[in-house]
């Protein structure tokens, strides 16, 4: 039984079929990037969104790697980001980049090694100078 469907443009039966599709994504990105420090913020299945994010501390940093549905009439898509924060003592900087938009499940299915190591070759690239430099705060 759904409790409660935040979304506009889908129907309940249509988001637990999302739902369990983003599941499976969930547990395949687990297997990559547990072992490199990342945990899953929450489970899909917890979530009344559906969103898929991993995170990491790294003391100075923090990211953030994950999809979220976007609720736009149509076919159901999915955006794909990558964030970083830097603390400096009371300063905090951060970067976000979108490395995909509105592509469907299948897309994230089908090259989602290929999107992480995009992923985490932009979130390693990100240093502290560079995130001083394109604050998005």
């Amino acid at each position: 039984m759904l409790y409660y469907n935040v979304y506009n443009n889908i129907t309940d039966e249509e988001f637990i079929d999302i739902r369990n599709k983003m599941t499976a994504l969930e547990q395949k990105m687990s297997v990559m990037l547990n072992p490199l420090g990342w945990k899953l913020t929450m489970p899909v299945r917890d979530n009344e969104g559906l969103i898929v994010d991993f995170t990491i501390d790294e003391k100075e940093f923090w990211g953030n790697i994950g999809f979220e549905y976007v609720d736009e009439p149509g076919q159901p898509v999915f955006t794909f980001y990558v964030t970083k924060t830097y603390y400096l003592r009371t300063d905090r900087f951060f970067v976000k980049k979108l490395l995909y938009k509105n592509k469907k499940l299948a897309f994230y299915d089908q090259d989602l090694m290929k999107i992480i190591k995009d992923a985490l070759k932009l979130y390693h690239l990100w240093d502290a100078e560079y995130l001083r430099k394109h604050n998005m705060l």
